[in-house]
């Protein structure tokens, strides 16, 4: 038993120097042992999830906050130290209220384990397009999420150099907290799982009715990308459809019916719409046809004529400020 014991122990050394344990701890980084997440996770008892990086397990720490523990189901080759060094380190430190917070890691497997807050509202796909009793969600709440969403993505783009791109944009990597307030979350995790085949992991993982097309033909990630990613969360956001893949998808429908209409009326969710104030709901109309010009733009061919984050950001706030100004904004 004592030589069991001593594998096991040595094993768990050998992962917590390659990934780069000792670099990570001197940094202040919250270091996990294996023993502590089983614990924590009561055993991985209770999946919340699975994803690119992995599953997901629900768990309680010792000061009785509420995690999320991702355990990478992927083999193969790992990132060299000093970049997965990098990656976390960037992730640990980066800050942003709509960014879902690493709270630290797991270094004493092949691929290490990732510790993240618990976000309790589930996704945002989940609350758009779940079974069951589906959540009322007004307008003023649908732009919050957009808005607080595209913050995180240009906070994200604008810190730690160019290659800061998140790379899984989706509304099932949207989370949201009691409030209804979005957290970004995955950010980094395929990039964590695998460095030989990352750009294919995002596009493999990935749901292709978010993935830029301009992607699949360069392989090349760019923040662009995102962008276009997000174009299609805000289809779903004005219309509460899912984003389906193929000829009949949610991209296509809305586009034709923006090039026929000049808006995309036709698939814009009645609930946003219904109520007894006629005036109200023409009000809300405006301010939907103004979102949806977002969409149509974020998803240009030309990543050149799409726009940035910070510009997508400053659009939905003058919406939002219209939105919340009252009638006579939409005259003027």
């Amino acid at each position: 038993t004592f030589a069991i014991f001593e594998v096991k122990r040595r094993k768990h050394r050998r992962f917590f120097d390659r990934n780069g344990g000792d670099i990570l701890k001197s940094m202040g980084i919250n270091i996990f042992t294996e023993g502590q997440l089983k614990k924590i996770t009561n055993g991985y008892k209770k999946s919340i999830g699975e994803g690119a990086f992995g599953k997901v397990y629900i768990g309680v720490t010792d000061d009785s906050q509420q995690v999320a523990v991702k355990c990478s189901t992927a083999k193969g080759d790992v990132l060299p130290q000093e970049e997965f060094v990098n990656e976390i380190t960037f992730q640990f430190r980066i800050s942003h209220a709509n960014l879902v917070r690493l709270v630290g890691c797991c270094l004493e497997t092949d691929v290490p384990m990732l510790v993240f807050e618990f976000v309790p509202r589930g996704s945002l796909h989940s609350v758009l397009h779940g079974a069951g009793k589906t959540l009322p969600l007004s307008l003023p709440v649908r732009l919050d999420i957009a808005i607080g969403s595209a913050e995180a993505l240009t906070y994200m783009h604008s810190h730690g150099g160019h290659n800061h791109v998140h790379g899984d944009i989706k509304s099932g990597n949207i989370l949201l907290d009691d409030n209804l307030t979005p957290k970004v979350s995955d950010f980094g995790s395929a990039k964590l799982v695998s460095v030989a085949s990352r750009y294919s992991k995002w596009c493999v993982s990935g749901d292709m009715s978010y993935i830029d097309p301009i992607y699949i033909k360069s392989g090349r990630f760019t923040e662009k990308s995102d962008v276009y990613s997000f174009g299609v969360v805000l289809l779903e956001l004005v219309t509460r459809k899912p984003a389906k893949y193929g000829d009949n998808s949610l991209y296509i429908d809305f586009i034709r019916s923006f090039k026929e209409e000049g808006n995309g009326r036709k698939l814009y969710d009645e609930e946003i719409l219904s109520g007894d104030d006629d005036a109200r709901s023409h009000h809300h109309m405006e301010c939907l046809d103004k979102i949806s010009r977002l969409p149509v733009q974020c998803l240009k061919e030309d990543v050149d004529e799409r726009p940035t984050m910070a510009e997508v950001v400053e659009e939905l706030k003058e919406v939002k400020a219209i939105a919340s100004g009252g009638l006579s904004s939409v005259a003027s």
